[in-house]
């Protein structure tokens, strides 16, 4: 047990009444935020009369919600906050609030329900703060049907979104909000926010039933300590000196309470949700009481908690004067229950006392938001073209699950702002000209602008935004020519599609003069007879080749099996990687370990150019670890490394270009791309589980990715999977050790949990992360999920599976169209997959059998519902395993 003497007291030692006290300005009213919410715009704003501080409508701050009001017998006590929003209508409806970043603000949030509603029902509902949850309101055992929730957080920009999410049948509302700027020498942790638990002080008085501002100037709310017969409440009439950072009212700091029994400990308890939460105290101090002679105010305090112990020896609080105790890092309660005890000191005359005290636990708020110069991007986006979207509240890509209609983003890990990669605001109703700040989404990749009303000619700077490989203007009323910069950029691979726009000028030179106005008509008809005798030619002579499913205009055109690139692994200069990338010019992607560039060689084959950052968490030694192993290893699905660079401390990895991204997009339907069909999934499975084979047996010595994910399972332009990013992958000897100590690495969901118990590294650990990719391909859910009963996809596919009812579990963008027998044998193969023992689980060749055998079932399925093979347009698999499946190392 740890013992810290003295600790408390170094806490806030203030130079009593010195001038930084004096000077310090006093909080400002005006930097109040007070909102009544629901409140009519006509009726604010308006002074309320307890506090004098001016509340306004919150109409301005939300774009949803309806106002409602509590029923009248609950009026009189609900006074002021008698109307609430309420919101029916979507999962997360947001407030955003301007606010000044870095400033550390005191936040409340006030639930009165009042049966408005007439259910006699209180709802239940998460809040967050940004991507992050902050708290939940349940009101469902509530007699009164109130809640106030407090939170003490620094806002990292100068937007501030707070969220109300529905979670289940009931509808979530609020009826007060306000934000109070503090000074930035209070309340200071080492991370994350405080969550009030209790503010009390020494006060037996319940009328007023608590004391806020004015007395505050902070207008943290003061209610009178729990009531008890153990206790005594001393009280003075003089002023005590309060020029402390912490600032507490004379109303409250001139009161004290002390122990009946002098010989008896004070004790203070509060409680916490979950053992593993920390928690801080605050303890305010000052001696109100006159001391005779011989009298003497000494005692300890104690704090004992869950392997750690604070204590303050023989502490005298300052006569008149305030000081305010707490600890320096946060502690673990034993089990719910935290107690601090002041106990008198053998050469102590008086018992303990104290004038009042804060309890809070901490809040984590791991996740970042979206890159702050998207989301000033889109919100202007928004507010140009005046968007009402529902949905288009709060933060746009963060929390996954939230992520707004129309946008796709790049997601790495929680403490990387996600960025805006694809954004479809087709049939939106649009109108006017193309606002020019979709140019500040400089990773945007694909822009669907279709289908709406917008006019005006086509903005150039569209051909600047280098990301872009897909544009969409197609009908609209746009007019004048098309910027010779980007039939510049069509050359490069841009696809621009701007049909459907009558006024658009599409010649090489536009004159407006109409004189020639039947050239362009003559040479589109000319286009039109071309393309249908092409057309007719293709449907005499066609064979019947394989398609690739699942992108919106897949091609027939037969592409080389594999460059020759490919087996002419190389180190590059870093010039040469300049040249290949035309100077960084086409961003793919960004990551940890740094961004990714489109890039070519020889201008006919393309590559995907990783470049490490400065500040990437990967580093050098994932870098060696990945170019030393995909060096000396091959195999059909495994991403190929054309090269790399190490020069002069610039690193770069060259892959193979996959054209089609990652399962998960195809999954989840960020691509463009049709649902995938079961048969393709099961084939995607059996080429991943392949790639994973190969590095288990096939290599040697035997290697443990350590990192498998759908992300991580790339598919090129036939849509054949290949397993990728080997930076975490590790190797392990066979026979008597087949497993490794390491430190434990891994993405969250997919981790296998004996692996993160004991640190023993095991190729059974990537079995476990293969069965969680399993169970996304056949329910397409995510691997966490906090709405739903379980938030792991495993756990929630196990109660699914005990009920027996396979449609609650497979993607219904299947619509049916599987055999329910090869899902159950998938269903079964993941869960042994992910057994918690891992000698339980199936080996990857096991793995690999199961699902060719799935697959070969589900193809003789397809085949034999197939009527005529001419009027077939679906992708035709077939199982072609030869001796590629485990080649030899290289």
């Amino acid at each position: 047990m740890e013992s810290v003497q003295g600790l408390l007291l170094a806490m806030i030692i203030v130079a009593f009444g010195t001038t930084t006290h004096l000077i310090q300005a006093q909080p400002n009213p005006n930097e109040f935020i007070s909102l009544d919410c629901g409140l009519h715009p006509a009726a604010s704003p308006y002074t309320e009369p307890l506090t004098k501080l001016t509340y306004t409508s919150d109409a301005n701050f939300t774009q949803g919600g309806q106002s409602g009001r509590v029923q009248k017998i609950y009026e009189q006590d609900y006074k002021p906050f008698t109307v609430l929003r309420y919101f029916p209508d979507g999962i997360r409806n947001c407030y955003n609030l301007k606010v000044t970043s870095g400033t550390k603000y005191l936040i409340k949030a006030l639930f009165l329900y009042g049966n408005y509603d007439g259910l006699q029902n209180g709802p239940k509902f998460d809040m967050y703060l940004g991507p992050n949850i902050w708290t939940t309101v349940d009101l469902t055992s509530s007699i009164f049907g109130s809640d106030k929730e407090e939170i003490i957080h620094i806002p990292t920009s100068s937007s501030l979104q707070i969220c109300l999410v529905k979670t289940g049948k009931t509808t979530p509302f609020i009826s007060a909000l306000e934000l109070r700027p503090l000074r930035d020498d209070t309340y200071n942790t080492t991370s994350g926010s405080l969550k009030l638990i209790k503010r009390e002080f020494a006060s037996n008085d319940f009328i007023p039933p608590f004391i806020r501002y004015p007395a505050d100037v902070y207008d943290r709310q003061w209610d009178p300590i729990s009531p008890s017969f153990e206790f005594n409440f001393v009280n003075t009439s003089l002023i005590i000196n309060a020029s402390t950072p912490y600032e507490l009212p004379q109303e409250v700091i001139s009161k004290a309470v002390v122990n009946q029994n002098v010989t008896e400990k004070l004790s203070f308890d509060w409680y916490v949700d979950d053992r593993n939460d920390h928690a801080f105290i605050y303890l305010h101090f000052a001696e109100i009481q006159t001391l005779r002679g011989n009298d003497t105010r000494e005692f300890d305090i104690t704090w004992e908690g869950d392997n750690q112990n604070f204590t303050v020896s023989a502490y005298r609080p300052p006569k008149l004067q305030l000081e305010t105790l707490y600890n320096p890092y946060p502690m673990k309660c034993k089990f719910l229950d935290c107690t601090v005890d002041l106990v008198m000191t053998k050469s102590s005359t008086l018992p303990p006392m104290i004038n009042a005290m804060e309890a809070y636990k901490i809040i984590e708020f791991p996740d970042a938001g979206t890159n702050p110069e998207d989301v000033a991007a889109v919100q202007n986006v928004r507010d140009t073209y005046e968007l009402s979207r529902i949905d288009w509240q709060g933060d746009p890509c963060a929390p996954q699950m939230f992520r707004w209609e129309g946008i796709n983003c790049s997601y790495t890990n929680t403490t990387i702002p996600p960025r805006i990669i694809s954004l479809d605001l087709s049939s939106s109703g649009l109108e006017g000209v193309i606002a020019s700040s979709i140019q500040n989404l400089t990773l945007l990749q694909e822009l669907d602008l279709s289908n709406n009303n917008l006019s005006g000619e086509v903005p150039e700077f569209l051909a600047n935004m280098e990301s872009l490989l897909l544009i969409d203007l197609g009908w609209n009323s746009l007019t004048g020519p098309i910027p010779q910069a980007l039939r510049d950029r069509e050359k490069k691979g841009l696809k621009l599609t701007v049909q459907g726009n009558p006024n658009l000028c599409l010649s090489a030179s536009c004159n407006n003069n109409n004189k020639k106005v039947s050239i362009p008509v003559i040479a589109s008809v000319a286009s039109v007879a071309a393309l249908v005798a092409l057309l007719t030619l293709f449907f005499v002579f066609r064979k019947k080749t394989p398609l690739a499913e699942g992108t919106a205009a897949a091609t027939t055109r037969e592409l080389p099996r594999k460059s020759s690139i490919y087996s002419k692994k190389k180190r590059f200069t870093y010039s040469e990687v300049e040249e290949l990338t035309d100077n960084f010019k086409r961003v793919l992607g960004e990551g940890g370990f740094g961004v990714v560039y489109h890039g070519s060689l020889s201008d006919t084959e393309p590559v995907a150019v990783k470049v490490l950052s400065e500040s990437s968490v990967q580093g050098y030694k994932e870098f060696k670890a990945e170019v030393e192993l995909l060096l000396r290893v091959h195999h059909i699905n495994l991403v190929s490394l054309v090269g790399y660079c190490d020069e002069g401390g610039h690193l770069a990895l060259i892959y193979e270009y996959m054209a089609n991204g990652d399962l998960k997009q195809h999954l989840s339907g960020e691509s463009a791309g049709s649902t995938l069909k079961w048969a393709s999934r099961l084939k995607i499975a059996v080429e991943a589980a392949q790639g994973l084979e190969y590095l288990h047996v096939g290599c040697e010595p035997p290697m443990v990715h350590r990192d498998v994910k759908s992300t991580n399972i790339l598919l090129d332009d036939r849509f054949e999977a290949k397993l990728a990013d080997f930076g975490l992958s590790r190797s392990f000897c066979v026979g008597a050790e087949t497993q490794v100590a390491t430190v434990v690495a891994g993405t969250p969901g997919y981790l296998d949990p004996e692996y993160y118990q004991t640190n023993w590294l095991h190729e059974k650990s990537d079995v476990y992360s293969f069965g969680i990719v399993l169970m996304e391909i056949i329910t397409n859910r995510s691997v966490i999920e906090l709405t739903r009963e379980k938030a792991h996809i495993a756990e929630w596919v196990k109660i699914l599976i005990s009920g027996g009812d396979l449609e609650k579990i497979v993607d219904s963008n299947l619509g049916g169209d599987y055999d329910s027998n090869t899902v159950w044998k998938i269903l079964e193969l993941a869960m042994s997959c992910v057994s918690h023992s891992s000698s339980d689980r199936p080996t990857m060749p096991k793995v690999v059998n199961v699902l060719k055998e799935c697959l070969i079932s589900e193809n003789s399925r397809i085949r034999g519902q197939v009527q005529d093979d001419d009027s077939k347009n679906s992708l035709e698999l077939t199982v072609a395993f030869g001796t590629q499946v485990t080649p030899d190392a290289r």
